[in-house]
């Protein structure tokens, strides 16, 4: 193709430009920023891009960002940014308008005709409740957080974690049997019941996270609470085993202890997976969250029973070839008693004057 056959491309892109005219410069560019309407505290709604200043906010339709509040105003802010050459170049300033309601920024209530400064990072939060973020386009942008779906591993998983379920019901409740008959007549209530509740837990999980993510997350719920139960159920018996086969009662006595730690971090990872709060802020939550709950269940428990365990050493017998520890005479085991009577005498002697302080307490 020459510009003989299309003489009109010569006026429009000339062979030879003009030297003294050179492209705008990257630099010239003017800088943007970007808007982000968050609602319910951490979804993002809408993001609008800025690169004209200045801009109105409001409830009319000729603004720049339209909002549907009706308690924002028909013109509720102008956005302002100092251009070059200005003391305070580069930086964001709000103008309220003429707004019944006005702005709270920094905890502090801006009415009609009052400015401030707005720096990029921080909240403006309009009429009853609508929040904005503002984001400088010069900022760097946080990394890219990892979209794991619902895969069939997953699911394999949970459904192999709903058949182990099942299978620890059926075994607990044929241990506990006293008659024939009992285990076909209790199971599908015992069913029943777990698999309600697990129903309902998940729920629960599923509407908090599509009220702060968007996202119900339904079967991952339901994966992270059923292989939790069976977790919990499998290091319940392991425990009783080992205290049994190895006479470690401090296996037994503090095994609630352990089931209490292992529910934090089931409620970790449904947390995690129902919020946008980072992975540490929520260890440190659930780490407190369980001192707490420890410190609060110990206490209870020496407070009524004068023991800091809860659950009695074999208190569920195991059949004897399963123990591991050497077996002691009959001497040994009597001469360990007396320890035990001590503990008893002194416990029955603390109930003994309790209960003459509560009948003294009771003829005032």
């Amino acid at each position: 193709m020459s510009q003989h056959d299309y003489p009109e491309l010569t006026e429009i892109a000339p062979e030879h430009e003009d030297a003294g005219v050179q492209p705008a410069a990257a630099d010239s560019e003017p800088e943007g920023a970007v808007l982000e309407l968050v609602e319910r505290g951490h979804r993002l709604a809408l993001a609008l891009p800025v690169f004209a200043w200045p801009c109105t906010i409001g409830r009319a339709a000729n603004n720049d960002l339209v909002l549907t509040d009706p308690s924002i105003g028909p013109s509720h802010v102008r956005l302002h940014r100092q251009h070059a050459g200005h003391p305070s170049a580069g930086q964001y300033e709000v103008e309220v308008l003429d707004s019944t309601n006005g702005v709270w920024h920094d905890r502090r209530h801006y009415g009609a005709g009052e400015r401030f400064a707005w720096q990029p990072g921080q909240r403006l939060t309009l009429g009853r409740g609508v929040q904005l973020n503002l984001r400088s386009t010069a900022q760097p942008l946080p990394a890219t957080q990892h979209w794991r779906p619902f895969s069939r591993a997953q699911g394999l998983l949970t459904g192999m974690a709903l058949v182990l379920l099942v299978l620890l019901s059926a075994w607990t409740t044929w241990l506990g049997a006293t008659e024939t008959g009992d285990l076909a007549r209790q199971l599908p209530a015992i069913l029943l019941w777990m698999l309600g509740g697990l129903l309902v837990w998940t729920l629960g999980w599923s509407f908090m996270g599509k009220l702060f993510t968007g996202v119900t997350g339904f079967w991952r719920h339901v994966c992270i609470a059923s292989v939790g139960l069976v977790v919990m159920a499998l290091l319940d018996v392991l425990l009783s085993v080992l205290g049994f086969a190895l006479s470690w009662p401090l296996l037994t006595r503090f095994a609630s202890l352990v089931s209490l730690s292992l529910l934090a971090v089931v409620g970790w990872f449904h947390l995690r997976a129902a919020t946008l709060v980072s992975a540490r802020n929520l260890a440190l939550a659930m780490a407190s969250l369980l001192v707490l709950g420890a410190g609060a269940k110990l206490g209870l428990q020496w407070q009524t029973q004068k023991r800091l365990g809860d659950n009695l050493y074999m208190s569920t017998v195991l059949p004897p070839e399963w123990r591991w520890a050497p077996t002691t005479s009959v001497d040994q085991f009597i001469q360990g008693t007396d320890s035990m009577r001590d503990q008893l005498h002194n416990r029955s002697q603390l109930e003994k004057d309790d209960d003459e302080e509560g009948d003294d307490s009771g003829l005032d």
